[in-house]
């Protein structure tokens, strides 16, 4: 019964608000119709199951990965025959490195292309609302400084888009942006929708190419203004996406993988072949390998789409492309993911700082966690790799259905 539940309800109509805010108005009513059926979905016996096989596919993938990078790493002819010493050379030129976007890239590092030109005239930007001309249509997007910038500072920029129900004013206000921004010393570039889209971005399969590339031109334009007007630094380039600006951003991710350092996902991702359930757009292998962080609610996260499965179809594309990847798994559906930051950190502290922790220059499939392990504020309901998190426990507000309704 579950399963013609869930097959009568439109997705195109019932796509969620956020895993940070609730769901448009619109989809209340429909989301109701699914409650029923999502509470009766979640056997722990077939969750736990699941999880074992795709602890084990992740395993086998990794394996092949792993072997894979090192291997690419080491020159053809290299010469191996110098015992010992050679041996452990080789081993450190491979290892992963413990930096971060303020570091220098090494000598020989890969770097991002130049950021994109405006064909216009940039306005001078403000903190607060701008209005940008970009594919011939008035754009708005919000711009968040640090307080009390310095000449000699340069900064990374996080682009910021909303999810479906809300707005850039409540991803800033949600999300805590300015406070972080203050902090830990970043732009935020957090769009509008353009309003011509009922799922506010293009990142379904009834979304046309062209429309799909004045978004990503939209992206340029903004960038390009900001960095025209501000220090920006240019191997610490990420983008945040959630709900269904989650579902926008690996797209966004995969066209602009030689600017992007990272991307984040929050209760987003794509689509896969056959899953009709989910008409999303899928993932295509990136020309620069892009350390990511998926983030969903678990498997009730539902409203419209089965956004553990988008997300689970991201981190498959991701594994088999050789990304490295942070895997965090709540357990409060498509609601505010349940953050508790260190005292005097922001609440998604950490997630801005997973940008700043991966700069464009890393090594394919690199991270410093992979030396440190995850750090210090970050959920334990988080992982390193694909099938890796421990769900979350623990009371939820908004109950089994999070925030949907």
């Amino acid at each position: 019964m579950t399963s013609l539940v869930r097959r009568s309800i439109p997705p195109v109509l019932l796509v969620c608000s956020t895993g940070l805010a609730a769901c448009g108005d619109s989809t209340a009513a429909d989301a109701e119709i699914a409650a029923e059926a999502i509470e009766e979905d979640i056997a722990a016996e077939a969750v736990d199951a699941d999880a074992a096989d795709r602890h084990e596919a992740v395993d086998d993938a990794g394996e092949t990965a792993e072997a894979h990078d090192v291997t690419e790493d080491v020159p053809e002819e290299a010469d191996v025959s110098g015992g010992d010493d050679a041996a452990e050379a080789d081993v450190e030129d491979v290892a992963p490195r413990v930096v971060t976007c303020a570091d220098e890239p090494p000598p020989g590092a890969e770097l991002p292309d130049p950021l994109p030109s405006y064909a216009l005239e940039c306005p001078t930007l403000v903190p607060g609302r701008n209005t940008i001309t970009s594919t011939g249509a008035a754009r708005e997007f919000l711009l968040v400084v640090p307080a009390a910038p310095v000449s000699a500072e340069s900064f990374p920029v996080i682009v910021l888009w909303h999810w479906l129900g809300g707005e850039a004013a409540n991803f800033v206000e949600t999300g805590e942006v300015q406070v972080a921004a203050d902090a830990q010393r970043f732009l935020a570039v957090v769009p509008e929708a353009k309003g011509d889209l009922p799922m506010k971005w293009p990142f379904g399969l009834w979304d046309v190419e062209g429309r799909v590339n004045e978004e990503v031109r939209f992206f340029d334009d903004m960038l390009a203004c900001v960095a025209e007007q501000f220090a920006v630094n240019r191997n610490c380039v990420s983008t945040v996406g959630v709900s269904a600006g989650g579902l926008w951003v690996p797209q966004l991710a995969q066209r602009r993988s030689r600017i992007l350092a990272s991307f984040l996902v929050l209760s987003g991702g794509v689509g896969q072949d056959g899953d009709w359930l989910n008409p999303v757009r899928g993932w295509v292998p990136a020309g620069h390998h892009l350390p990511a962080l998926v983030l969903w609610g678990g498997p009730t996260d539902f409203c419209g789409l089965e956004f553990q499965s988008t997300s689970r179809h991201l981190e498959d594309g991701l594994v088999a492309g050789g990304h490295f990847l942070v895997e965090c798994v709540h357990n409060c559906s498509h609601a505010v993911p349940p953050f508790v930051p260190p005292p005097g950190e922001s609440t998604y502290a950490f997630l801005w700082r997973f940008a700043f922790d991966h700069p464009y220059w890393l090594r394919d499939g690199e991270s410093p966690y992979q030396v440190t392990g995850l750090p210090a504020g970050a959920p334990e309901w988080c992982g390193l790799g694909a099938g890796s998190a421990a769900i979350r426990v623990g009371s939820c507000e908004g109950g089994i259905l999070g925030e949907c309704m």
